[in-house]
């Protein structure tokens, strides 16, 4: 594990993510819920390009390393990159567990909007029928409950995208375990 400024004038080249192989990852620290960089131990830096991260030769050092980080630090929220940077979403994000289920790819979160979703559903199939059952004239009930079921819709959508989400994670992390035994296996 080394620690390298994000922003460094005198290096070339001067992205941080040429710095990896394919088989390191990058380790960024932020506060939960907030996009602002913080230090290892929590701490804000005086200046944003004094910010840092930790390379790490293996994905499960640096998992590991941050599961122990957030136990220390409870707000502290850890985002493992690999060599292609912030240009793709993090290949894991290690947060404490009182904050997981916060997050909108928790279980917990799809479970919610999958229960609102329903009753969204639900709502508006009874307004559609109560403006149905009074011949229509009131119009408000349709349009709400129309509106209803549009934003079921979205929230079973969104709830795909995390399904999306989660395979395409779990298939980048395999690619990037792949590299790392191939790397390995390599320099034996």
């Amino acid at each position: 594990m080394r620690e390298i400024k994000v922003y460094d004038d005198s290096r070339q080249p001067p992205e941080w993510n040429a710095l990896l192989t394919p088989s390191q990852c990058a380790v960024f620290f932020r506060r939960w819920g907030s996009e602002a960089p913080l230090s290892s131990e929590g701490a804000p830096f005086a200046r944003f390009r004094d910010s840092t991260f930790l390379l790490f030769d293996s994905i499960e050092d640096a998992r590991q390393f941050c599961e122990a980080k957030v136990q220390q630090h409870p707000d502290l929220c850890c985002e493992i990159f690999d060599r292609f940077g912030k240009a793709r979403p993090p290949l894991m994000v290690v947060v404490h567990p009182r904050n997981a289920p916060r997050d909108e790819f928790s279980l917990s979160s799809v479970r919610k909007r999958n229960v609102a979703a329903v009753l969204l559903v639900l709502t508006g199939i009874v307004l559609v029928w109560w403006d149905q059952r009074a011949g229509w004239w009131m119009v408000a009930p349709t349009y709400i409950g129309l509106t209803m079921m549009l934003v079921a819709l979205r929230l079973l959508y969104w709830n795909r995208g995390r399904q999306e989400y989660t395979v395409e994670q779990k298939k980048r992390v395999a690619e990037h375990l792949a590299r790392e035994k191939q790397e390995r296996g390599e320099s034996t």
